[in-house]
């Protein structure tokens, strides 16, 4: 790739990451790009909208509403996402809790969509963000479709822990995933946020590959076992119906590998 055009990318994609404002100084830094080089990309950046500056006096920027207009463009194109939205939100309607469609991307979830409850809590997982697989339902769901071989194949030494629910090894987290085989749908019990619970099942093209996974979440003292059978099947035909649509043929999620 040419340099220029990396270092473009580079730029916008830590500007996207950050939570925070920064200045030319602190990107040159945190690339290790010379500073002078910094502050051309930024200002055309800047000049196109992919970045704006919030703060003249100190001179700090964040990311830009062009991003997000070309972000959005992918989203109008890409037939899945037109397929999983309406259903998502007929299930938030309905039951009255965030529902979400995240891909995976290098090792990763990608968080597609987000359709929010009215909860006065919620997630902050948003749109564009990205998490570990084996911290949340949605990752799991992905897992479970996979080869035990192929998941361990992602994983060495030990698993990041977030909370006291993480599951922190290879082979505790292969054993879920063959409980979520069976189940039918994966679960969260707070493995990320001690106060989130969800329900998630995979998503299949016309090939059985996986494309995506889907998911309901909710507050922890929401999440009865009552709760937990409903949403399971939700998500679980919601699931198979957004899979069915994409050319998918079989009758069930999970099979035993």
């Amino acid at each position: 790739m040419n340099n220029s055009a990396k270092r473009v990318l580079e730029i916008l994609e830590l500007f996207a990451q950050s939570p925070v404002s920064m200045t030319v100084s602190e990107v040159a830094s945190t690339l290790g790009y010379p500073k002078t080089s910094v502050f051309d990309i930024i200002s055309i950046l800047h000049e196109r909208g992919f970045i704006r500056q919030d703060n003249a006096r100190a001179k700090t920027y964040v990311i830009g509403v062009k991003a997000y207009q070309v972000g959005m463009s992918y989203l109008r194109h890409a037939d899945l996402y037109s397929i999983v939205h309406p259903i998502l939100a007929d299930i938030r309607d309905r039951l009255g809790e965030t529902c979400y469609f995240a891909i995976e991307e290098k090792g990763q979830i990608i968080y597609i969509d987000k359709l929010e409850s009215s909860a006065p809590i919620r997630s902050s997982c948003n749109v564009g963000s990205n998490n570990l697989m084996h911290l949340t339902g949605l990752g799991k769901a992905i897992l479970a479709a996979w080869p035990d071989e192929k998941v361990r194949g992602m994983f060495t030494g030990a698993l990041e822990v977030h909370t006291a629910a993480t599951i922190a090894d290879v082979d505790s987290l292969i054993e879920e995933l063959h409980k979520t085989r069976i189940r039918g749908y994966a679960l969260d019990l707070g493995e990320d946020n001690p106060y989130i619970r969800c329900t998630a099942a995979p998503i299949y093209d016309s090939r059985s590959n996986v494309a995506g996974a889907v998911s309901i979440s909710m507050l922890d003292n929401r999440f009865t076992p009552a709760m937990q059978e409903r949403a399971g099947e939700e998500i679980t035909k919601a699931a198979l119906c957004i899979s069915q649509q994409l050319g998918y043929r079989e009758k069930r999620l999970y099979h035993q590998l």
